[in-house]
């Protein structure tokens, strides 16, 4: 709470400060002032909760300029301190419906006590408009959620919730939609950046006479609905989406997407997908893009297949052919409404698959993170959230391949046969240590040993892990039933390959491929 002492006199004012136990009232501000001018000033500049002030003093009195804060700051509490002979004064004071009235000389015990009647008072109120905000904010949510339906039965409940919030919307409102889609999940991000940033775009929109209206999507994506009374200047809409990009730079990756401009709350829906569509196209952009069209129907022209030279090239040594290849793959992807994200993650997966497999026959990991941890080519891929992050991937796993080549950084022969035979047969149920020890020919006891000593996991969790590494790839895929999926990464019981899926990853495999979904950005 913030307090504002005004009087005339210096000791007054300065012996209040001293004598009131401010941390049991709840104090953590107090300002002084010596007139009613400075008073005013004061309050406009540092906005107090409560003001204490004397009633006869020079320039201003304390009726005039509680008059004149009152018309700024509503909220705020004022007591009146004067002799009992000011009787004018206090029938002015009384009119205000001033909180409370201490004569002088001061009684601190009295003084205290009014004080902490205004603090009381205040807490009431701020709970209240809390309350009431947060209502607001929650039928604002649930307008902005009905407002991207299209059907007749969500029209309706959206133009309730319009009459509810006092008619924000009317024949005269243009709207926009604009989707802020990050990459982190939005529960991740350091709240006082966001604050700070709800509260910039607030003041920008005030500004600039735009209100907003805004849910969640999702793990990902902010919903805004911008709503202005009137046609807004142009370029308005972009310059909002522009001023969110700015400050989000520092936040996280992202993509925004602005829909087009409509009239009326009945067209809302069609920013909202519009803005969805521009989003497809997000993967063949950098981070921070502001996308505000489709991509354009480009005539059709599928990928080169490069496969076979990018093969070659790995079998020849030649880096700067394989990288050569990489570029031409990369040059032969056009932009196209045609392709999504998963078929061009698809179609990387092939050459990442290779140059593991090319990697693999040289004794080279390329897919080994810090300290014993492994991640799978599908793991890397979909970690990949734009074309460039893709190429820049294949380029550096490219380079790391040749770079230990060059080395010679190779480990341990056997334990690469063993992982070889394992991620060539991981879907045999059946399979097992003694299979594995008879594929390299040497004893179950010494695989056991060195395969431990050289991964720190046993071949039993390293299969369990590979299995579940792969299970995930196939959950990616809505075509693979989840009952099919546990066969076909060598579990015979679905039962079994559910529990240790849910003990490995933290989710059951149907939670795992709704989050899956979520972080593909498709709209629910």
């Amino acid at each position: 709470m913030k307090l504002l002492i005004i009087d005339d006199e210096k000791l007054t004012r300065e012996g209040i400060e001293k004598k009131l136990d401010l941390e049991k009232l709840g104090i953590s501000q107090v300002f002084l002032a010596d007139d009613g001018v400075h008073g005013f000033q004061t309050a406009l500049e540092q906005k107090p909760d409560i003001i204490l002030t004397d009633v006869r003093m020079p320039r201003m009195n304390g009726v005039e300029m509680a008059e004149k804060i009152l018309k700024e700051l509503p909220s705020v509490s004022i007591i009146f301190m004067s002799a009992y002979s000011d009787k004018e004064y206090l029938k002015a004071a009384i009119k205000l419906k001033a909180l409370g009235y201490v004569e002088k000389p001061l009684d601190m015990e009295e003084l205290s006590a009014s004080i902490w009647e205004a603090v009381v008072n205040c807490r009431r109120e701020q709970r209240t408009q809390s309350a009431v905000q947060l209502q607001k904010q929650e039928l604002k949510n649930q307008l902005c959620h009905y407002l991207t339906q299209s059907s007749p039965d969500a029209l309706e409940k959206a133009e309730t919730l319009n009459q509810e919030l006092g008619k924000i919307l009317d024949s005269n409102s243009c709207i926009c939609c604009l989707i802020l889609d990050c990459i982190p999940l939005l529960s991740s991000l350091p709240e006082p950046e966001m604050y700070s940033l709800r509260d910039d775009f607030n003041t920008w929109l005030e500004e600039h006479h735009i209100f907003q209206a805004h849910t969640f999507r999702g793990d990902h994506r902010i919903l805004i609905f911008l709503v202005s009374q009137g046609r807004p200047a142009q370029g308005t809409f972009s310059q909002c989406a522009q001023f969110l990009s700015r400050r989000f730079q520092n936040i996280c990756p992202f993509f925004i997407a602005l829909g087009p401009e409509v009239c009326k709350m009945d067209r809302a829906w069609f920013s909202y997908e519009e803005a969805c569509e521009y989003l497809k196209g997000a993967f063949f952009h950098e981070y921070g893009f502001l996308l505000t069209s489709r991509l354009e129907a480009a005539p059709f022209q599928t990928p080169a297949d490069l496969l076979l030279p990018f093969s070659m090239a790995l079998a020849e040594k030649d880096e700067e052919q394989v990288l050569s290849v990489t570029r031409s793959l990369l040059c032969s992807i056009i932009p196209s409404p045609l392709f999504d994200s998963s078929q061009i993650k698809d179609l990387y997966y092939r050459y990442f698959s290779k140059l593991d497999e090319h990697g693999l026959h040289n004794y080279i990991s390329l897919w080994q993170k810090e300290g014993l941890e492994s991640e799978s080519i599908w793991e890397g891929v979909m970690r990949c959230h734009t074309l460039s992050e893709l190429d820049h991937l294949l380029t550096a796993k490219i380079k790391l391949f040749f770079q230990r080549l060059k080395n010679n950084s190779v480990g341990n022969p056997v334990v690469f046969q063993i992982k070889e035979y394992i991620h060539k047969h991981y879907a045999i149920p059946s399979l097992s240590v003694p299979d594995v020890s008879e594929h390299v020919r040497l004893s179950s006891s010494y695989v056991c040993t060195i395969f431990k000593n050289e991964t720190g996991q046993t071949l039993n969790q390293y299969l369990t892990d590979y299995r579940i590494k792969m299970s995930k790839q196939f959950l990616s895929d809505p075509r693979y039933k989840i009952a099919d999926i546990s066969s076909k990464v060598g579990y015979s019981d679905g039962n079994y390959y559910s529990k240790t899926f849910k003990k490995i990853v933290g989710l059951s495999p149907s939670e795992y491929r709704d989050k899956m979904a979520l972080s593909e950005g498709n709209p629910l």
